[in-house]
């Protein structure tokens, strides 16, 4: 009786161990081959084209997927071979085994070329994800990224709000990357706008 009870504890055990190693996470290198709002589609060093679930994953990193990206995900299988929940995503470019450089924090800002902030005010043309198309007051049309901002702020951008942009220009004259953006609303207490007649 007492060998039988032993028996069916180590059958248990062993059971309860190969539960476990099924959830344990795994890394998998591969390419990103499309992204939908928090559905990543990748294609694995090994061939296979996972669908990942990247909901567990912070919204910045979400946000950083682009296809033709090489990333390395840990996670955990999912209900199929070719399923993947992701607890996090690595990109390349910050993976120092794969020749990328660690950033100290998620949209650090790298120094400008001309070590220079600048504030740009302007009228929002139009929103798309985390770029924003400002035409600024000196006539230019700017394509603004908005990744380093705020999730908050970057919700409450809308058509036809006047911004102050605060960054610094990008690769091109039109490019503008953003490290804080100021609606025209919130720029001047409601005792300071003119009194209306």
């Amino acid at each position: 009786m007492r060998k039988t009870l032993g028996l069916i504890m180590f059958v248990a055990c062993v059971a309860l161990a190969g539960a476990a190693a099924a959830q344990t996470s795994q890394n998998v290198h591969g390419t990103v081959q499309s992204v939908q709002g928090s559905q990543l589609t990748v294609k694995a060093d090994d061939g296979r084209v996972l669908t990942v679930d990247m909901t567990a994953v912070g919204q910045n990193i979400q946000q950083a997927m682009a296809p033709g990206m090489g990333v390395t995900i840990t996670g955990s299988a999912g209900a199929s071979a070719n399923q993947m929940t992701a607890q996090y995503i690595q990109q390349d470019s910050s993976d120092p085994s794969r020749g990328g450089t660690v950033v100290g924090q998620p949209a650090a800002p790298t120094q400008p070329p001309s070590g220079n902030w600048q504030k740009v005010h302007g009228t929002v043309q139009s929103v798309s994800g985390n770029t924003l198309t400002v035409k600024a007051d000196d006539g230019r049309v700017l394509t603004v990224d908005m990744n380093a901002v705020g999730q908050s702020i970057q919700q409450a951008m809308a058509q036809g709000m006047g911004v102050t942009l605060t960054g610094f220009e990008g690769a091109s004259a039109n490019q503008f990357t953003a490290q804080y953006i100021q609606q025209d609303s919130s720029a001047n207490p409601p005792a300071a706008s003119p009194a209306s007649k």
